[in-house]
């Protein structure tokens, strides 16, 4: 077998596995989450490798389960198959936010936001509250306005500018406070 003809049925087998990723995120969306994730796992029987697949995995559990132990580690082991895919760096942003680990979380959202076709306006976001969480306000701030620079959407810019606003004043408060 050549190596096109490999190429082949490694992108045929992919697309195969997209759709039925497809089908898990409906489940999930349609509150059929322990359905989703059964169809989500049952498919690294076929591809235990394959980063796209470890990386819904890890957002249904992140987003849908309290199972973050499981989440973690399907994000990680996306990053492993695949530095150059962001969203896993971006979910586990996230979910060391929500944990309290800002330093784990500012380490994954910067490697991050440096990959192609990152959503630079999410990660600047995140790094923005872990800053913000951390009491680094001025980081915060510029994070927030690096976050509406490449953002256009009216709804994200009054979000982030929200968040400029209440970094000025919890920095207000804290000077003020010594």
């Amino acid at each position: 077998m050549n190596i096109e003809t490999k190429n082949i049925e490694l992108t045929m087998r992919i697309e195969w596995m997209e759709q039925y990723m497809m089908e898990a995120e409906r489940l999930i969306y349609d509150n059929k989450v322990h359905d989703g994730l059964a169809l989500l796992n049952n498919l690294l029987y076929d591809e235990p490798g394959y980063s796209s697949l470890h990386n819904h995995i890890g957002w249904a559990y992140l987003y849908y389960t309290a199972e973050t132990a499981k989440a973690e580690l399907h994000l990680k082991m996306a990053v492993q198959f695949d530095p150059t895919f962001a969203a896993p760096y971006l979910h586990l942003g996230t979910l060391y936010l929500r944990n309290g680990r800002y330093s784990d979380a500012l380490g994954y959202l910067e490697q991050g936001v440096l990959k192609t076709n990152a959503n630079r306006v999410a990660f600047m976001d995140c790094i923005g509250q872990a800053y913000e969480l951390r009491g680094e306000f001025r980081k915060a701030i510029k994070a927030y306005k690096e976050a509406m620079l490449a953002s256009v959407n009216s709804f994200e810019i009054n979000n982030l500018t929200d968040g400029v606003k209440r970094c000025r004043k919890k920095r207000l408060a804290f000077f003020f406070t010594i």
